[in-house]
């Protein structure tokens, strides 16, 4: 990747131009500077909702999981019963 182009001064320029770019970035993500409160908030909501619902349905997959172990034992009684 190194050798994409002739000219080796033009490699380091995109090599060295990556660099900044990805430690700006880097750093953005880190310090939160371009996020304010009222926005980050915003963004949060969605998220904390997310976790509600994938909570509710984690709930009711455990209630009908024991509904169906309960059956299973049921079934399996009855079978033995009939041996």
């Amino acid at each position: 990747m190194l050798n994409m182009y002739k000219k080796k001064a033009l490699n380091l320029a995109i090599l060295g131009g990556s660099v900044v770019v990805i430690a700006l970035s880097l750093y953005l993500v880190r310090s939160q500077t371009t996020v304010v409160e009222t926005s980050w908030m915003k963004a949060v909501i969605p998220h904390h909702s997310i976790a509600i619902l994938t909570s509710e349905r984690a709930n009711e997959i455990i209630e009908a999981q024991r509904k169906e172990i309960d059956e299973m034992k049921r079934l399996i009684e009855e079978l033995q019963s009939q041996e």
